[in-house]
Order: structure tokens, then C-alpha cells, then sequence
């Protein structure tokens, strides 16, 4: 024990077990958004960048301990910015320390004072003792708990919906199990809004879904604004946790979200009660691929990782702004690898994903499956940009990618009529090969109304679409105005005998 003791106070191992600890709380407080890969990549390079400004400074300090204070100084500071932003702004909620303006010059002012004691001292023992000891502590804390709970108890820290409606392992058996097809039409507007706010008679579509038997909701809203929130509620049949009216998002926000869908609570009861999920989707769903991730606004793993330190929270919180001078300062957002504006070619792949999904839907009714099918479709449609006119003729995609593009009111009402006649022939199609033995779920994520004078009323972006077909034409248990966080207990009280409560349809504006 001495012989530890004298070694511990002797050298500055804490240099080295600083970032040890970081990757190691980072991976257990982010688990199931970043991978053990990743985590070990990043903790050998900054390492490796520890090393190097260690016999940088050595060289100009000439004494190891005194090299080794400075660079656990420097490095506390560097990957414990954010964590000490956030104490002063949502712990102490001292907002004022907590602005970039006064933290950071502060923050310098002390590093600098610290560094002038560093250098003046003589006797490292005790200050190694202690750091040496502090970080072993934490990185064996950390350790313990990866030993003593599993994996689940670190991935619900991150999921933002609760999964706690229904345990589906307790399900009886369903007295019967059609076909299910989910079809999402992404930024599809309720019939109401259209012809109130974009002056346009969507009855046609009410009218030839209703001769074949569909009950159209004629008060339809979606419970969040923003695609993967929207889904990851509606695919775990619950509000999500933390965000309420007007919610600012950020982009770790979206991660979660991306997390949540990923073990969302839906695909698990089909799967119990022994159907075959087809994904065709952005999302990774129950160890389902996803056909094209989803990527707006998320966060590389690395950068979740990173996500409080100094380099990181400047890049996110003040380097964009930059971004607004794109002549001026162009150069900048390509050192820091911000996100640039979607390339043609982005865009291009968005238009064969939905390509494709349309290829796919007009495949899997005529598959002959031994147990039933849940089809999940996602489709970027009516979503800008809007790749045809209604009689799928392309349009110019150097013009429909802009800005200006994207807001054209007559483009989107065109695309709107192209994706009208998409539903009509996937109806008719899968009504021909299952017989009309299938249930089938026209549903929109979010409405639109980000047009050249759209209505500013936040409340109007819930204006979604929303369509089922129950092949007995039973539609007693919906109601005008159901949302989309009850869509699935509908199903399921219908056909797998659960009694699911249907929620208070309220909505939430996220923004960013």
C-alpha cells in the first residue's frame, strides 16, 4: 500500500486518467447513441493528443509533474466546458455566468491564474495524491455500474418515451391478425386546412377512399411537429418525455428521438404476436435497417461524445452564426464541418428513396408470407423538395432545392395531386391482392405550412391527414378528432384484445 501511495504521489498519472473517465461517463450517460467503437477510437486519439502536448510542454518546462498539472488543467477545461455551462445556467439557473460572453473570458482569467500557481510550485505530492485518487474513484464508479446494471437501465437514461403502456410479452392471443399497412405521407395537410389556408379541394381523395370503405378523420393532428418526434410518439402509443409547449430541440435532441424509434414499443407487439415487419422507412426500428437513414439535424456519434466539451458546444452555439455570411466567411463552416445546404445529389437520393419505397409497396401485397405482415412505408411525399408535377414530370431540381423552391405554393399543390394519385394506386393494389382482408393506415407525420404566406398560428402545423380501412368497416372506435398517439391502441383494442385507454390529443411545437 505505501509503495502505491509513494507512486501516486510521485507521478501525474491523472493526465492520462482524465479522458479515461470522460469516455468512460460519456459512453455510460450517451449509451445506445454512441457505439463502444466509436468510444474507443476517440479515447486512444485524445490520448494520443495528451501525449503530444505533455512532451511539448516538458520540453519548455523542463519537469514532468509541472507538464502533467498543466495538461490535466487544460484538459479539464477543454472537455468540461459545457458541463460547467450547464451547472450555472439549468442547475444554479444563473443565466448571466452562463452567457459565452462572461463565461468564457472568465473562464480564461481563472485557467490563467491556475497556470501562474502551477508553475510557481515546487511540491506535486499531495495535488498528484489527490487527482490521482479522484479520477481512479470515478473511472471505478463508472466501471461498477456498467458491472452492476444492464445495458436497458443506461438506454432508458437516453429513450424519450417510457414503453411502460403495455408489457407484450402479457398479451393474450389475438382472436385475429390481418395484414397491417402503416403508409406515412410525410407533410400530408388535412382536407380542412387545404381548402381554408391554400384554397384547394382535396375532397376528391375523402370521396374515392370512402368508396372503397376507408373512414377518413376529419379532425386529424399529429401530436408533434417535426418528423421522428411525430413517429417516435406515435410508435410507443406516449407523449415524450421532457418537452413541452413551444420545446427549443437541439441536435441531440433528435438523436434520442432517432433512439426512441429505434426500441419503440409498437414493431414489439407485432413481432409477438408473430408478424413479419417490413421497415421501409428512414428509421432503424427493432433491429430493423432502415431502407435510408435519417439525418437532418442529428449528430455524428463522435460529436454526441464530444458534446460538452469547449470545441464542441462553440461550434454548435456560436459557429453558425457565420453561416449567415456565407460569402464573407464560407471558408468557416468548412474547417468545422458544420452542416452545409442539402447538394443536388442529396437530393437525388431522396428521390430514389421514395422511388423505391413506392417499387417495394407495389411488390409485398403479392408476397405469400406463413404469418402475417406489418408494413411500415415512409414516404417523402408531399415533403419539399417537390421532385414532380402531378403528372410526374419532373421538375428542375436546381430550382425546387432553393429556399424560394421549397415555399412555392403551386409546386407543392402539384406534388400534392402526383402524391394523391401514389395513395389511390397503393389502395388499389393492396385492397386487389389481400382480398380486402387487410387493414390499412393513411396517416401523415405533420402538416405544411412552410409556403410564401402560410398561417403563423402554431397550432395549424398539427393539421395532419389520417385514413383507416378495417376490412369489417367497423370504425366504432374512432372519433373525429383522434390523433396520431392513438392510432395503434385503436388498432390493438380492435384486433388484439388489449384495452389501451386512447390519450388527451394535445400537441407540441418543437422548434430549433
Amino acid at each position: 500500500m505505501r509503495q502505491l501511495k509513494n507512486f501516486l504521489e510521485k507521478w501525474g498519472i491523472h493526465s492520462f486518467l482524465l479522458p479515461v473517465f470522460f469516455i468512460l461517463h460519456n459512453y455510460n450517460q450517451y449509451y445506445g447513441l454512441v457505439s463502444a467503437d466509436v468510444a474507443v477510437k476517440i479515447l486512444f486519439k485524445i490520448l494520443v493528443i495528451f501525449l503530444f502536448c505533455f512532451l511539448l510542454l516538458l520540453f519548455i518546462t523542463k519537469n514532468v509533474n509541472k507538464s502533467l498539472q498543466l495538461i490535466t488543467l487544460l484538459g479539464s477545461v477543454i472537455l468540461f466546458y459545457g458541463v460547467i455551462k450547464d451547472f450555472f445556467q439549468f442547475t444554479l439557473h444563473v443565466h448571466f455566468i452562463s452567457k459565452y460572453s462572461v463565461l468564457l473570458p472568465l473562464t480564461l482569467l481563472i485557467t490563467i491564474l491556475l497556470i501562474r500557481i502551477i508553475l510557481k510550485k515546487k511540491d506535486y505530492r499531495r495535488t498528484n495524491l489527490f487527482q490521482n485518487i479522484l479520477f481512479l474513484c470515478l473511472i471505478l464508479i463508472d466501471g461498477a455500474e456498467m458491472l452492476v446494471f444492464d445495458n436497458s437501465f443506461f438506454l432508458q437514461k437516453n429513450l424519450l418515451g417510457t414503453n411502460e403502456r403495455l408489457n407484450p410479452d402479457n398479451l393474450p392471443n389475438p382472436a385475429s391478425r390481418p395484414n397491417v399497412y402503416f403508409l406515412v405521407f410525410d407533410c400530408y395537410p388535412g382536407t380542412g386546412f387545404l381548402r381554408n389556408y391554400m384554397q384547394y379541394d382535396n375532397s376528391s381523395l375523402d370521396s374515392s377512399l370512402e368508396q372503397k370503405g376507408f373512414h377518413i378523420i376529419s379532425n386529424s393532428k399529429s401530436n408533434y411537429n417535426r418528423t421522428v418526434f411525430s413517429m417516435s410518439s406515435t410508435f410507443n402509443m406516449s407523449y415524450l418525455h421532457d418537452f413541452k409547449s413551444s420545446s427549443t430541440i437541439n441536435a441531440r435532441d433528435y438523436n434520442k428521438a432517432l433512439l426512441t424509434m429505434e426500441h419503440s414499443l409498437v414493431p414489439k407487439i407485432f413481432k409477438h404476436n408473430n408478424y413479419w415487419f417490413y421497415n421501409l422507412s428512414i428509421f432503424n426500428i427493432d433491429g430493423t435497417k432502415s431502407i435510408q437513414r435519417e439525418t437532418f439535424l442529428t449528430l455524428p456519434e463522435t460529436s454526441v461524445l464530444m458534446y460538452n466539451t469547449l470545441i464542441e458546444r462553440f461550434r454548435k452555439d456560436i459557429l453558425w452564426n457565420f453561416t449567415v455570411k456565407k460569402n464573407a466567411f464560407g471558408i468557416i463552416p468548412k474547417l468545422f464541418n458544420t452542416q452545409e445546404t442539402e447538394t443536388v445529389s442529396a437530393m437525388q437520393l431522396k428521390k430514389n428513396y421514395n422511388n423505391s419505397i413506392i417499387d417495394s409497396l407495389k411488390k409485398i401485397p403479392l408476397f405469400k408470407t406463413g404469418s402475417p405482415k406489418f408494413v411500415y412505408a415512409h414516404l417523402y411525399l408531399p415533403h419539399p423538395p417537390f421532385f414532380y408535377d402531378e403528372n410526374g414530370k419532373s421538375n428542375d431540381i436546381n430550382y425546387i432545392i432553393t429556399e424560394k423552391g421549397q415555399k412555392n405554393k403551386q409546386l407543392f399543390l402539384s406534388y400534392l395531386k402526383y402524391t394523391n394519385k401514389i395513395i389511390l394506386e397503393f389502395v388499389k393494389s393492396i385492397l386487389q391482392a389481400e382480398r380486402d382482408k387487410a387493414v390499412i393506415i393513411i396517416q401523415s407525420d405533420h402538416g405544411f405550412t412552410d409556403f410564401d404566406g402560410g398561417p403563423q398560428d402554431k397550432e395549424l402545423h398539427f393539421k395532419n391527414y389520417s385514413a383507416f380501412y378495417f376490412p369489417d368497416k367497423d370504425y366504432s372506435g374512432l372519433y373525429d378528432s383522434i390523433s396520431n398517439i392513438n392510432t395503434f391502441p385503436v388498432l390493438f383494442n380492435k384486433y388484439f384484445n388489449t384495452k389501451i385507454p386512447l390519450q388527451r390529443d394535445t400537441s407540441v411545437f418543437l422548434s430549433y
